[in-house]
């Protein structure tokens, strides 16, 4: 059984690993030619996500170290490029599986990728975050880490705690240089 389980997470990391490096590889091309690439529909496959210009999300949800997750692309409003991706996931009432899930995806991302490269000046770190009996009640408040993928991509985590009751996870992929510099 023990084996199965390795066989299986490493099947969803090499499908994880997949599914980043096609979008990775269409960092800096128009949405025309990121959905023709991905070959997305846009109203049946994906859609604004929220009314956010420049955020998609598809309709599906996507695995992300085997958790269901929603997958949005995000294209800068300058220029219609992609710039970065990301998986996210909402939760009402359910502030301890929010919790629970960060910390899930911080040691896989800790895995994959190794130290968090955050500014150790910033004091909400995830890498830092108190027990969940020991987290503020009643207030809202954010934990990030980030991690350098490689020379040109940054994975971002956020735990968003919104007093009491809802909470907000987010993994984002984004390039670490300006728009500007994309086609230099």
């Amino acid at each position: 059984m023990v084996a199965f389980s390795f066989v299986a997470c490493n099947s969803q990391n090499q499908a994880n690993a997949k599914e980043i490096n096609e979008l990775k590889n269409n960092i800096g091309q128009t949405k025309e030619v990121v959905f023709k690439n991905l070959k997305l529909e846009e109203g049946k496959d994906i859609e604004q996500f929220n009314g956010k210009a420049g955020i998609y999300a598809f309709k599906k949800q996507h695995s992300l170290y085997g958790e269901p997750l929603t997958l949005t692309l995000m294209f800068d409003l300058n220029n219609d490029k992609l710039y970065g991706f990301m998986y996210a996931k909402g939760f009402k009432d359910q502030n301890q599986g929010a919790y629970d899930l960060t910390k899930k995806l911080y040691t896989n991302l800790s895995k994959a990728f190794g130290d968090p490269t955050t500014n150790p000046g910033v004091s909400d770190r995830i890498s830092k975050i108190p027990g969940y009996e020991d987290l503020p009640k009643k207030s809202s408040y954010e934990y990030f880490d980030s991690w350098k993928v490689d020379d040109e991509l940054n994975v971002e985590l956020r735990l968003n705690i919104l007093g009491d009751q809802d909470s907000n996870i987010s993994v984002a992929y984004k390039v670490n240089t300006s728009p500007e510099d994309w086609n230099k």
